[in-house]
C-alpha cells in the first residue's frame, strides 16, 4: 500500500534544506519523463487508496497485491528508475520468500511472535 506524498508532521523533523533537495530531485526525475512537478497530496487524498482497497476494492482481485492510487500497481522493471511519486513497484516487492524472511526479521526485533 502506497498512499503518496502526503504533507503530514512525520517530517517535522526533517532539515527542510534536506527535504527540498529531495523535492527537487523528484521534480527533475519529473521534467525529464516529460510530468509536471510533484504534487503534495493532502490527508484524505493519502487515506483514500487504503479506504479503497479496505471498502471498495474486490479482496480476491487486490489481495496481496501492491496498491496505490486507489488501483492495483503494475510491476517495473529494475531498468526504470523510479521515485516517490512513480507508478509501480518492483518485482521483489511482492516476493512471498522476501515478505516471509521480513516478517520474521520483524517479529525478532521487536521480541513479538504474531
Amino acid at each position: 500500500m502506497h498512499p503518496g506524498v502526503i504533507k503530514t508532521e512525520l517530517a517535522r523533523y526533517t532539515d527542510l534544506s534536506r527535504l527540498e533537495t529531495l523535492v527537487a530531485q523528484i521534480n527533475q526525475q519529473l521534467a525529464a519523463e516529460g510530468k509536471g512537478p510533484m504534487q503534495w497530496k493532502t490527508i484524505p487524498q493519502g487515506a483514500a487508496t487504503s479506504v479503497w482497497a479496505g471498502v471498495v476494492a474486490p479482496a480476491d482481485e487486490i489481495g496481496g497485491r501492491y496498491c496505490e492510487n486507489c488501483h492495483v500497481g503494475n510491476i517495473v522493471p529494475d531498468s526504470v528508475t523510479i521515485s516517490g511519486v512513480s507508478e509501480g513497484v518492483r518485482a521483489y516487492a511482492l516476493d512471498p520468500i522476501n515478505a516471509e524472511a521480513l516478517w520474521k526479521k520483524s517479529e525478532e526485533m521487536v521480541g513479538e511472535s504474531f
